[in-house]
């Protein structure tokens, strides 16, 4: 069994996102957005873009940008937090199976909040006799779709996860928020750390609420 202590196994990389031919996802975005009120597809320049997408944010005509998509890989989060991630219908994904995967050594994030309290003890001594448990139906014959069963939620899970611009800003906006509960929020962070790397402008308002301004 090995246990990670809030996010300290949380990874999440940006392993794809939408590159035009020339420019960046900014510029897919605007020039995207600047047809509706053009006769013909033109280039914008550098200022011109950021000016263009400020002012579909402002206006709220986000739905220009659902033409940039990013996919992401993300691993050391429990299965509740790919419980609450799923709920966000307008993505896709593809998370590691229970029912094909054998976790030999299964890996378990644990809540700050019980690792520093009194009953920390008793629930790690609960999490390796789940692990024993599982280990043993599996090599039993017990099905490994069947032998789950017994692990807790904060069993270790991957998963890839494709949204498109619109629907990441979506749910940075929900799951950065404070109310947030605290493993999906320092996910949400990641991603929107990542998105920003290569659509700055697109998610400048977000990175400076939730990144800059953060005041955890």
């Amino acid at each position: 069994m090995e246990v990670c202590k809030g996010s300290e196994c949380l990874k999440v990389e940006l392993i794809a996102y939408s590159l035009p031919r020339e420019g960046d996802v900014d510029k897919l975005v605007a020039e995207s957005g600047a047809i509706s009120h053009a006769p013909h597809f033109k280039e914008l320049n550098e200022e011109r873009v950021k000016n263009l997408i400020e002012l579909l944010k402002k206006l709220g005509h986000e739905s220009v940008f659902e033409h940039a998509c990013f996919t992401f890989r993300v691993e050391g989060i429990s299965r509740i937090c790919t419980h609450q991630l799923v709920r966000h219908r307008l993505a896709s994904y593809t998370q590691q199976s229970q029912r094909y995967v054998k976790l030999k050594n299964p890996k378990f994030i644990v809540p700050n909040e019980i690792m520093e309290s009194e009953f920390s003890e008793e629930y790690l001594e609960l999490l390796e006799r789940a692990s024993e448990l599982y280990r043993k139906m599996v090599e039993g014959g017990i099905r490994k779709e069947d032998a789950r069963f017994v692990l807790p939620q904060g069993v270790e899970t991957k998963i890839v996860i494709t949204m498109n611009a619109r629907e990441l800003r979506h749910f940075i906006t929900l799951r950065c928020d404070k109310s947030a509960q605290w493993e999906i929020r320092e996910m949400a962070k990641e991603m929107l750390r990542l998105a920003h790397d290569v659509a700055p402008i697109l998610f400048d308002d977000l990175y400076k609420k939730y990144i800059d301004n953060s005041e955890e």
